[in-house]
């Protein structure tokens, strides 16, 4: 009995023990920066799978025994580990942002906002994403990268713009694609001048509510760019730099031995008539002329592509400068590229300096400036030069006896026969561009929170063009020598005033306001002069004195300016409800005194449901963010013709008493002037949501949008009666919708291995909705229905006629003849059997980014895609079909023509005046019709980060090497050397690969 009472007795002792130590833990949780508490941060020990959520207040209660390791955790927060003393009962946890989340600020509108409270569609890069093709233009780096967003290259020769589209089509005529703001100056125009290594970040307004605050020229987005700016800390050296090599893409495969052109050429001329001009050798003496026969004696054959293309560097250096010292923080860089063409005589040359300062006069008082300049040397040759090089008789010598280039001349008409390539080379177009982009921009905290900025901002342009024909031209041949030189430049000068305005109540309801006034004014000039009969061809435009004739003497001059008032309200409550209004009143010169003035609001709200208590801790586990997003803008369209508001004078004479004339002016019939005009305005409607996953390694951002645009601006053909030609007017509707998808995935994330992905995916449906009263269509181009100028409208392709056929629609056509449809039924050919064979707005598009590092290695790889559109590529047609009349060299495919013994096959017997191909009344036919389908490798980077370690002693804070591939791949179906060629899809310059070494150096 002793023994049960003593054990007894030890139990309850040993509970008494333990109930002694356990005791409640009550805590608090905060923001370490603004020390405001948080809420639903997850709080647990470890051992236990029940963790605890903070209430709105920050505050936490756990029942604990002895000592224990407290886990805190919170989306945009560095994961805590905390060792709680068995004597405390009591805590405080302040949580750190994490990187990332601090580093998450957009640009929008006339100020920042953290990703986080973003209520509307804005995509953002990062300058080090933009550093990873070599491009001589801003836009070329965004091709792919941000969804919604098309960038189609202007051409491929050294300097080539780009044509940008945000979300589908805008408008009917007026499209110049978004507006671009530098360091808060509002920019026109392609933004070669800039250096992507001196770019920080690029923030993309897509929506109407986010870019409504830019009002009257927003209305196909906003491209905010963010330059580098020092960041306090010692002075920092960087050293970017690139060498690399062009090589040429093969083109089409063109028969390249003299038997089968030869043969082509000689069946061509004896299919019109057998009798007159049997097949053989016999007719070479119609066929060819004397230079072609020489070489065909001696056989000779001519390469006019090798003559005029070569092997191309490119090689680009960028130095740069930081220092925050103190208060005062100074940034300085200068950048040289050198981009040859792959044909001689094309070049692009920049000279950039930029240069950024900012200082704290007073804890109130900042002041900075922003400026960057460019020279630019730009020689672009003719589009003809290769364009002849692909179709020029390979029988015809490139140089006289003397060596030059040959002039080629018709002995019969006196004329040239051809623009020899290797002299337009010789003589490309030379542009020199000068162009200062800056501001100076004064802070002043007048109290707490309220904040008053002031801005002038310039941009200042001049490009000087000149152009010289010799006399071994087709256009200075006649004129003994024809030059032109044309100035033109503009001045912009921006003058901006905001107040803004931070006030918070309390914890739950925090206010942000912003007014300013705005005002642009632009003075644009351009003349021109040409001349010819120049006594030697050795000056060519260096002194237009010489000239014997001034042809031409024109200048133009216009300014326009724009004054605007705007304002934003964002109100946030328990920092997970999020409003943003904004409104801004433009009125522009560019429109007459009744309509000069237009308003833009906009509203947009989010809703953060990460951020709700009802959300519990298990399903934080998995989801770290979750947004919904909805906003309403109006944005407009100012980009009519200057003078569209006004009917023009032009030069006129008459001779009032029989005899003499006598000069004067009279109005211009060609455009009459319209007062009336408005804006175009778009309604957009935005709706999206942000998803996170697995502690933000999955990023889902995803939104769909719907734009009415309204009294659509058009120049509007006018009846002869009228007396005039046209007249722009308002008048058309359309619509535009379509859904923008973003995924970005951090697939593997360790120590020594690192694997991430970014894939975007977007679509959009454009058509006009209405058009004139009473009218559904303008052109065939031109429908309701359908996307502007979208439409391939031609003949329906039906074979070719065999032997045995019914020939009623076309009684002149022999068997191997092109023959097309009758849609009509009328049993003839004529315009009305045209209809839709095509479109060429595609179905989707995007990019995929892929990122993949093990220890010092890491793999960039990037490529983009298009589908479901259809491309007129013509000139497969044209080199398939052989006829003088559409191309002189044919590709490998044209030699398996028709006969009579070789009936299945497209290509229609060769005819040197393209007698097969009667029955195409356009010249063209579906046939050439084709998918535009393409995936396109665009980069592939393999680099290396020399450790640290070994950098040390020689004071380098980093070394990264690297080579790269640029276009390696091209993956399509469509017969056509390039699916991003555009419209006309003829050879007028090549597309390249570039193969470059590179390094990355900062001290």
């Amino acid at each position: 009995m002793k023994k049960v009472t003593l054990l007894v007795f030890s139990f309850l002792l040993l509970f008494m023990s333990i109930r002694a130590q356990t005791r409640v833990l009550k805590g608090k949780v905060a923001d370490a920066e603004t020390r405001a508490p948080l809420a639903n941060v997850s709080v647990s020990t470890i051992g236990d799978a029940t963790p605890r959520a903070t209430g709105a207040d920050g505050q936490f209660t756990l029942t604990v025994q002895g000592k224990v390791i407290l886990v805190i955790s919170h989306v945009g927060y560095k994961t805590q580990s905390l060792n709680v003393a068995a004597s405390d009962t009591a805590i405080e946890v302040l949580l750190q942002k994490t990187t990332e989340a601090l580093g998450e600020v957009v640009v929008i509108g006339y100020g920042k906002q953290q990703k986080k409270d973003i209520t509307s569609a804005i995509s953002s890069i990062s300058g080090k994403e933009l550093k990873e093709l070599p491009v001589t233009n801003v836009n070329q780096a965004l091709q792919g990268r941000i969804p919604g967003m098309q960038v189609v290259t202007a051409g491929h020769q050294p300097g080539a713009g780009t044509n940008v589209r945000i979300r589908g089509i805008n408008t009917i005529t007026q499209g110049t694609g978004p507006i671009y703001v530098v360091d808060g100056v509002i920019v026109t125009y392609d933004l070669r001048e800039i250096n992507p290594n001196d770019i920080e970040s690029i923030d993309v307004l897509k929506d109407a509510s986010a870019a409504a605050i830019y009002g009257s020229r927003a209305s196909e987005g906003v491209v905010i760019i963010t330059t580098k700016r020092a960041n306090s800390g010692r002075t920092a050296v960087n050293y970017d730099a690139y060498y690399g090599v062009q090589k040429m893409i093969k083109t089409y495969d063109f028969v390249d031995n003299i038997n089968d052109y030869v043969g082509l050429r000689r069946k061509g001329l004896s299919d019109e008539d057998p009798v007159a001009w049997p097949d053989g050798p016999g007719i070479d003496t119609l066929l060819f002329n004397g230079d072609e026969r020489r070489n065909m004696a001696q056989g000779r054959w001519t390469d006019w592509v090798g003559a005029i293309t070569q092997t191309a560097p490119q090689q680009s250096h960028t130095i740069s400068l930081s220092n925050g010292f103190g208060k005062n923080k100074f940034y300085l860089s200068g950048n040289y590229l050198n981009q040859d063409g792959i044909i001689r005589g094309s070049n692009f040359i920049r000279y950039s300096l930029k240069a950024n300062m900012e200082s704290e006069i007073s804890a109130k008082l900042k002041v900075g400036v922003n400026t960057n300049f460019s020279h630019i040397i730009n020689d672009v040759v003719s589009n003809e030069a290769f364009y002849n090089a692909v179709t020029i008789s390979p029988l015809m010598s490139i140089y006289d006896s003397l060596g030059n280039p040959s002039a080629n001349i018709d002995p019969s008409s006196g004329n040239l026969l051809f623009n020899n390539p290797v002299t337009l080379t010789r003589s490309p177009i030379h542009n020199v561009d000068d162009r200062f982009l800056g501001n100076i921009f004064g802070e002043y905290r007048i109290i707490k929170g309220l904040t008053f900025r002031t801005s002038f901002g310039i941009d200042v342009y001049k490009n000087q063009r000149f152009e010289y024909y010799p006399r071994t031209t087709s256009a200075g041949f006649a004129k003994k020598g024809v030059a032109k030189i044309q100035n033109f430049g503009w001045r912009d000068y921006l003058w901006e005033n905001t107040l803004a305005y931070n006030y918070a109540p309390s914890a739950d309801h925090v206010f942000d306001f912003l007014a300013g006034a705005t005002y642009q004014r632009r003075r644009q000039e351009w003349n021109y002069e040409e001349g010819s009969g120049f006594p030697t061809d050795e000056l060519t435009y260096k002194n237009m004195g010489l000239a014997s004739n001034r042809d031409v003497i024109a200048s133009d001059y216009f300014n326009w300016s724009v004054a605007s008032l705007l304002g934003r309200v964002i109100y946030k409550f328990k920092d997970r409800y999020i409003i943003n209004g904004t409104i801004r009143r433009d009125g522009s010169s560019r429109f007459g005194a009744d309509n000069r003035y237009g308003y833009f609001p906009s509203v947009s709200a989010a809703w953060r449901l990460i951020d709700e208590p009802f959300i519990g801790l298990k399903t934080r586990s998995v989801i770290n963010d979750a947004k919904l997003r909805v906003g309403y803008g109006v944005v407009g369209n100012q980009e009519i013709p200057i003078p569209a508001i006004f009917t023009q004078m032009s030069p006129g004479a008459y001779p009032y008493n029989g005899n003499t004339q006598t000069s004067g002016f009279q109005l211009s019939t060609s455009t009459q002037g319209n007062p009336a005009l408005k804006w175009e305005s778009q309604h957009q409607v935005n709706a999206g949501f942000d998803l996170a996953l697995y502690s933000s390694r999955v990023r889902l951002t995803v939104d769909y949008y719907n734009k009415n645009i309204r009294d659509l601006l058009m120049n509007n053909p006018l009846a002869p009666s009228q007396g005039f030609d046209s007249k722009w007017i308002n008048i058309s509707e359309m619509n535009t919708r379509g859904i923008d998808i973003g995924l970005k995935v951090h697939i593997i994330k360790t120590t020594n291995f690192d694997w991430q992905m970014d894939i975007n995916w977007s679509k959009f449906r454009s058509k006009i909705t209405s058009l004139l009263p009473g009218v559904d269509s303008l052109s065939p181009w031109l429908k309701v229905g359908e996307a502007p100028n979208s439409l391939i409208v031609d003949y329906v392709y039906d074979g070719l006629y065999q032997a045995g056929d019914d020939f009623s629609l076309n009684p002149d056509a022999r068997p191997g003849d092109v023959r097309v449809k009758d849609l009509d039924k009328n049993g003839s050919i004529n315009q009305y059997d045209r209809t839709i064979i095509g479109r060429t707005v595609p179905k989707g598009w995007g990019g995929i980014w892929t990122y993949v590092r093990y220890k010092q290695f890491s793999m960039t790889a990037f490529a983009n895609y298009t589908y479901g559109h259809m491309i007129a590529n013509k000139a497969y047609q044209d080199y398939l079909y052989y006829s003088s009349k559409t191309a002189t060299r044919t590709i490998k495919e044209g030699l398996n023509y028709w006969t009579p013994e070789n009936t299945n096959t497209d290509v229609p017997r060769p005819n040197q005046f393209g007698r097969s191909l009667r029955a195409l009344q356009s010249g063209t036919s579906s046939f050439m019709v084709q998918k535009g389908d393409f995936i396109r490798i665009r980069n592939i980077t393999v680099a290396y980060d020399v450790p640290s370690a070994l950098l040390s002693k020689a004071r380098i804070n980093s070394l990264r090497v690297y080579v790269q591939a640029v276009e390696p791949f091209l993956f399509t179906g469509y017969k056509g050397i390039d699916p991003e060629i555009g419209v006309g899809q003829y050879d007028v310059y090549p597309r390249y690969r570039t193969f470059l070494f590179g390094l990355q150096l900062s001290l």
